[in-house]
């Protein structure tokens, strides 16, 4: 059985300083204590858990986290379930400190950023922009002992310690599907809207998406590709439009938020039942226009544990530093229809 001892006479350290980086107490160079943990885990080592989480309470852990939710009622389940994670944690000094934004802004995430390390935060939930500025301050908050979950959404080539949703592609894919189920074998024209081509997971889902029908629906054609940049007001003019062109779709696939807005157009136009919309949310507002059938049939993401999971992963990795062991959380997909609530 690997000791504390056979660690230290390794490392070249006092079985004190192997002590106090395996257990976090601090007083250790961030190098050496990295070099000792990672001799540790070669050795197979393992911490007493149930003393870290103890000795945790005497170093409160302040968790920053960004997410797009101004107007997106999407988000209140992902803020519900990192609150219900705080509220579990808070016994052992885990504390979350929310900034918001109303769509996806590089700037503006930039500089909820800094404001959250001005605030001393230990690690931050990030739901990105697809942006090479951001992944470029994830890999300076990372050198600055900072790590960060992205949520929601990922981001390429960053440094992030792990991410937590939906596998988009996947999920596309199963729109895909589903709307080729749906379509029987008859001809279909589809407008897609995302909600921005700066997101990684929308684009994901539209790359699903066209893989599915590609692959077995030829009768399905993506006709257009429209942005509503999560914004209700955009969703509803561009679907009020489709419905009043000659060219009017047989089919619209969402895959972001925004479902109010055309919902709403869709109602206005007489348009429920008539027209097949294929959405991601399942929110309180959506759940009405699926028991009305405006929403032909919806396929959620789990917001919740979009939200619970990076701080309870956080949580853990400030106790002994291990990465978590999935590069890629992903959280459930299923399928809804109105018979299903």
């Amino acid at each position: 059985m690997t000791s504390i001892k056979k660690i230290a006479e390794i490392a070249g350290v006092s079985r004190g300083t192997v002590d106090r980086a395996l257990n976090n107490r601090g007083g250790v160079n961030e190098d050496v204590a990295n070099r000792i943990r990672s001799i540790a885990k070669d050795l197979g080592y393992k911490t007493n858990r149930a003393g870290l989480a103890l000795a945790a309470r005497k170093h409160p852990l302040k968790i920053g986290a960004i997410f797009p939710s101004d107007g997106n009622p999407y988000f209140e389940d992902v803020i519900s379930g990192m609150r219900a994670a705080e509220k579990e944690y808070a016994d052992f000094g885990v504390s979350v400190s929310l900034k918001t934004t109303k769509g996806f802004n590089t700037s503006s995430q930039l500089r909820h950023i800094d404001a959250l390390v001005e605030e001393g935060v230990q690690a931050i939930i990030l739901s990105p922009v697809n942006d090479l500025a951001i992944a470029n301050r994830i890999k300076d908050l990372l050198s600055e002992g900072i790590p960060v979950i992205t949520a929601n959404t990922d981001l390429e080539k960053s440094d992030r310690l792990c991410y937590v949703g939906t596998d988009y592609f996947k999920s596309g894919k199963m729109a895909g599907g589903l709307m080729g189920l749906m379509a029987a074998g008859r001809k279909m024209r589809i407008v897609i809207l995302t909600g921005s081509i700066h997101v990684l997971g929308h684009n994901q889902s539209v790359s699903g998406f066209y893989s599915a029908i590609k692959s077995k629906y030829p009768n399905l054609r993506v006709v257009d590709v429209e942005e509503t940049l999560d914004n209700s007001d955009i969703s509803y003019e561009l679907t009020r439009r489709l419905l009043s062109s000659k060219d009017c779709p047989d089919a619209i696939y969402m895959t972001a938020g925004a479902v109010y807005g055309a919902c709403r157009a869709i109602e206005e136009a007489d348009m429920a039942g008539k027209i097949i919309l294929l959405t991601h949310d399942f929110t309180g507002e959506s759940r009405g226009f699926l028991e009305k059938r405006v929403i032909t049939a919806s396929i959620p993401q789990d917001p919740y544990q979009q939200g619970y999971l990076p701080v309870k992963l956080l949580f853990d990795y400030s106790l002994d530093k291990e990465k978590p062991q999935n590069d890629r959380v992903y959280t459930n997909s299923y399928i809804t229809i109105p018979e299903s609530i």
